[in-house]
């Protein structure tokens, strides 16, 4: 994953921060999410260069894409979810990130350290990744797997150098199905051009999650995890996959003078990442996806086995199958490159590549619904699996009087109309079992007026 901005103009009407989540072709006003933390005072060194940008190359057995071409296709999925969530219209904090993605209304010692650190080149990881990199053995491109894969891209201020915009419909047109926007860092950081690229990824057809760059010693992970949650304005349902927490080694070991755990002892760093998923998962409804690197986890949380429920997504260069960290025995996701050329990016060769374990089940939560009685309803349950092809069975409970659940996850019906004025909240909870017999569960609230 990217670290930080590469510096360059903010697109000043795209970076507002009231982020529309695409909801089944409707835009839906992001719920606000209270920030409930004070920040604290932040380190003020200058962050030294450590490396330049190293290449990888495609897996051979579960390869994920073409490095360097973008040009594979990928089958097409299901259309997109549709939603009984009535929108309207999202308040609109004061100011913008500026072009140094220093938040609004950060103080002196805030603002001055995201300008240091969105001042350097950008870096496309941790020294020590980028060393995996240079280091990682080549492999040949699997042509066949490249061309039946659901792939994915993750982007940063880095995909923006000299303020080039994406084209997000061009990177679907090539095949791509889903993306991570790298929003927050820290305490400090916000991304200036993500906001614009969640709606434009989302409103391109592509499914989306947002994702938080960990720095463990500068805040709790709470703090950080709400921190995230109120930069992005994350919610579940429509194209958004849940909230992401990057976890690495750490890039500024030459002026926080730690090392590559941030100084933290391993169970220092499990409660860290434990106080920042339960908070997201509060939040969200949702486990947040974890990603990390088998090495650093090991190293850093002491092999810690306490967050399988977490997605994990793995990054690992020139093999065929990823080593996962301890607690997961499959993985969601697999950055398997940083070196992609993708079309509609204009960081050729400099693009993190993805794509998703057709093992999994990739269910996408709908989200919180609101009707009123004698409804109509026709709502897809979307998952990451069905673009790949894959057979799903679906099965529902708690669902409101007159609606049902086919095999293949559409919820279809008539709500049930009960007393004028009445307002009554059903627990849904939706799971999809895949041919391999794996299976994920999304429960939502589904609120019913009259």
């Amino acid at each position: 994953m990217r670290l930080k901005s590469s510096g360059g103009a903010a697109v000043a009407a795209a970076a507002a921060l009231a982020v529309l989540f695409i909801a089944g072709g409707s835009a839906a006003a992001i719920r606000v999410v209270s920030s409930g933390f004070s920040a604290a005072p932040a380190p003020t060194a200058q962050p030294a260069r450590v490396g330049t940008i190293a290449t990888a190359t495609v897996p051979a057995t579960q390869g994920g894409g073409t490095t360097g071409s973008g040009t594979a296709t990928a089958p097409a999925g299901p259309p997109a979810p549709s939603s009984t969530r009535p929108s309207s219209a999202a308040p609109t904090p004061s100011g913008t990130p500026a072009p140094s993605g220093a938040v609004p209304g950060a103080s002196p010692a805030l603002a001055a350290l995201a300008a240091r650190r969105a001042a350097g080149e950008a870096l496309p990881h941790s020294p020590q990744l980028l060393h995996q990199l240079a280091t990682a053995p080549a492999a040949a491109t699997n042509q066949a797997t490249a061309l039946t894969t659901v792939r994915g891209i993750d982007v940063a201020s880095y995909q923006h150098q000299n303020g080039a915009a994406i084209s997000w419909a061009s990177v679907a047109r090539t095949g791509y199905k889903f993306a991570a926007i790298k929003t927050t860092e820290g305490n400090y950081y916000v991304n200036p051009y993500a906001i614009s690229d969640i709606v434009s990824a989302m409103s391109a057809g592509m499914y989306a999650t947002v994702y938080h760059f960990a720095i463990p010693n500068s805040t709790t992970g709470a703090a950080q995890a709400q921190f995230a949650l109120k930069y992005s304005r994350y919610r579940s349902g429509g194209r958004a996959m849940p909230l992401m927490l990057d976890i690495e080694y750490d890039p500024y070991v030459n002026t926080d003078h730690t090392n590559e755990c941030y100084g933290l002892s391993a169970a220092a760093m499990r409660t860290w990442i434990s106080s920042f998923v339960s908070t997201a998962r509060s939040a969200t409804g949702q486990y947040p996806i974890i990603y990390t690197t088998a090495n650093w986890w090991n190293t850093c949380t002491g092999s810690s086995t306490a967050f399988g429920a977490d997605p994990m997504w793995v990054a690992a260069y020139g093999v065929s199958r990823p080593p996962l960290p301890a607690g997961w025995r499959a993985y969601t996701f697999w950055q398997y490159s940083s070196a992609g050329t993708v079309s509609g990016v204009s960081t050729v060769g400099g693009t993190d590549l993805s794509y998703f374990n057709p093992g999994m089940v990739g269910l996408i939560d709908p989200g919180n619904q609101a009707s009123k009685g004698g409804t109509k309803v026709g709502m897809q349950v979307a998952s990451l699996d069905a673009l790949a092809r894959a057979t799903l069975k679906f099965t529902a409970s708690g669902l409101p009087p007159g609606l049902s659940i086919t095999a293949a996850g559409d919820i279809t019906g008539t709500i049930t109309k009960g007393t004028a004025g009445a307002v009554k909240s059903y627990r849904v909870t939706v799971t999809a079992k895949n041919a391999a017999g794996a299976t994920a569960s999304a429960t939502f609230s589904w609120q019913v007026t009259g």
